[in-house]
C-alpha cells in the first residue's frame, strides 16, 4: 500500500507553501485539454447522430437517447486512457519544473542552478522523453487490445489493460525525477520491475483517481508530486 500513499501524499504536498504556484500551469493545461476534447467529441457525435436520427426509422429514434449516453460514458474512458496521455506531452516542461520544486521543498536541495533560457532550450528533449514513453507504450496497448479479440482470453482482458494503464502510469510520472537527475529509461523500468507491489500502486493509484469528474484535474500534478517523493524515497532500494 506505500503507492497508494506515496499519490495520496502527493496531493497534500500540491498545497504546501512555496508549491502551489507551480500547480496552477498544469491544471490549466488540463482543465483547457479535458474542454477542448469534450466539444470536439460532442461536435463529431452530434454529426454522426443526426445522420444516425434520419437513418433510422421514426419508431427506433429513441435510440439516439442511447447513443448520447454511450458518448458521456465512453469520454470519460477515452480522458483516462488518451487525455493523460496527451496532456503529459504537452505539460512535460511544467511538470517536470513541478517535481523539481517538490524535490527541492522535501530535501531542501537545488538539483541545478539553471537559467530561464537554459530551462527553455530544456524544453525539447523533456517534452522528447515523454515521446519516448509513448512510443514504448503503443506496441504494448496494440498487443492488449488483441486480447480482447481471442476467445477465453478475452475474459481477462479487461485486467491486463487495467493493469498495464497503472503501470504505464507509473513510468510516465516516474520519469520527471528521473530525467530531472538523467537517470535512463532503461534504468527506470528496470527499477521498477524490481518494485511490482510499489509501481502497480501507485499506477492503481494515479488511475483512479484519473476516473473522478473534477478532481481529475488534479491527479497528474498530484501523481507527479507523488512519484518524485516515491523516487527519493525508494530509489536506493
Amino acid at each position: 500500500m506505500k503507492g497508494v500513499y506515496y499519490f495520496l501524499n502527493g496531493l497534500t504536498l500540491l498545497f504546501r507553501p512555496g508549491v502551489k504556484r507551480y500547480v496552477i500551469v498544469p491544471v490549466i493545461v488540463n482543465v483547457v485539454l479535458f474542454i477542448a476534447l469534450f466539444f470536439l467529441m460532442k461536435h463529431v457525435v452530434g454529426i454522426f447522430n443526426a445522420w444516425f436520427y434520419d437513418f433510422l426509422p421514426a419508431w427506433l429514434h429513441w435510440l439516439t437517447f442511447i447513443l448520447w449516453m454511450l458518448f458521456f460514458a465512453s469520454f470519460f474512458l477515452f480522458f483516462v486512457y488518451a487525455f493523460v496521455i496527451i496532456t503529459n506531452v504537452i505539460a512535460a516542461p511544467f511538470n517536470s519544473f513541478l517535481s523539481e520544486k517538490i524535490e527541492y521543498h522535501l530535501t531542501g536541495r537545488i538539483i541545478a542552478s539553471r537559467s530561464l533560457w537554459e530551462n527553455i532550450k530544456d524544453v525539447p528533449r523533456i517534452i522528447g522523453r515523454q515521446l519516448m514513453i509513448l512510443f514504448y507504450f503503443l506496441p504494448f496497448a496494440l498487443f492488449m487490445l488483441l486480447l480482447f479479440f481471442i476467445p477465453v482470453v478475452q475474459l481477462v482482458a479487461p485486467v491486463c489493460w487495467f493493469l498495464f494503464h497503472a503501470w504505464f502510469m507509473s513510468l510516465t510520472y516516474l520519469d520527471y525525477p528521473t530525467d530531472n537527475h538523467h537517470i535512463p529509461l532503461a534504468d527506470v523500468r528496470k527499477w521498477m520491475r524490481q518494485k511490482p507491489g510499489l509501481t502497480f500502486s501507485f499506477g492503481i493509484s494515479a488511475l483512479l483517481f484519473s476516473m473522478i469528474p473534477f478532481l481529475n484535474f488534479f491527479a497528474i500534478p498530484a501523481a507527479v508530486a507523488g512519484a518524485t517523493e516515491l523516487w527519493l524515497s525508494e530509489r536506493e532500494g
